[in-house]
């Protein structure tokens, strides 16, 4: 008899914690805000005809002369693309490794101290949306802009919680009168971008293919975000764990 309440026993405590499971699982919420700050990694060809800029001098070199180049000085120099407004990889820079961000595998990251900065002009941009439209940098002074760098619209970074806070940024400063001028860039194609994308508001307009712009601006973590002032200028910039420096800022 104590063995048969025993076992009722055991099975409710079963039941019961599985129940708890499931209604744990079936009432999760979405992810909280993350970051990354891993590599990507991506290709980019180089030919004969590629301009090429030597860094230490800043002029153009011919393919003969970076090839001689690298063979006097085997590892000494990396190359690496430049990318354009348009956010492309339209010439070649070579330059010494003692002059690049170098981790301690081996890896060389984009530079945290290369990146804007709070102050200064925005590089000039060119973006089209996804809605098809085209984003000049010239064109849009006078009006504010947040420019959000990610990977790809997927979790754990791309989540309910992690628009959400752009999208509450962006409406309260409409009612407020202000209209940001708000885009994303992305590794993304725009099929992938279409499908990735709710009905929902998520904060700003998809940049499909458009990750060249995370190299120009030197990026180093994703979701990052810079917020442009009506002139041009940067007002402020955060990771999205510190969005808030952005999003507690008054605008006029």
């Amino acid at each position: 008899m104590f063995v048969s309440r025993a076992r009722k026993f055991f099975l409710s405590l079963l039941a019961i914690v599985g129940f708890a499971r499931f209604s744990a699982y079936c009432q999760s919420d979405e992810p909280k805000v993350t970051r990354y700050n891993g590599k990507v990694s991506q290709q980019f060809v180089m030919n004969r005809d590629s301009p090429i800029i030597d860094h230490a001098t800043g002029r153009r070199i011919s393919y003969e002369a970076y090839d001689n180049m690298l063979k006097r000085n085997p590892g000494q120099y990396k190359t690496q693309p430049v990318f354009d407004k348009y956010g492309k990889a339209s010439s070649f820079e070579v330059i010494k490794r003692s002059q690049l961000h170098v981790q301690a595998d081996g890896s060389v990251m984009n530079n945290p101290d290369l990146m804007p900065e709070i102050g200064e002009p925005i590089a000039p941009f060119v973006m089209r949306g996804l809605d098809g439209r085209e984003y000049d940098s010239e064109k849009l002074r006078g009006k504010y802009i947040l420019l959000g760098f990610w990977v790809r619209y997927e979790k754990p970074l791309y989540t309910l919680a992690s628009t959400k806070v752009i999208s509450q940024f962006i409406d309260e400063n409409k009612k407020r009168g202000v209209d940001i001028v708000s885009l994303g860039t992305t590794l993304n194609t725009e099929e992938e971008c279409l499908e990735a994308i709710p009905k929902r508001n998520c904060g700003f307009i998809p940049v499909p293919e458009s990750y060249g712009f995370n190299h120009r601006y030197k990026i180093s973590e994703t979701p990052y975000f810079i917020l442009v002032d009506r002139k041009g200028i940067i007002r402020a910039m955060a990771p999205h764990t510190e969005f808030s420096k952005i999003s507690e800022l008054v605008l006029r």
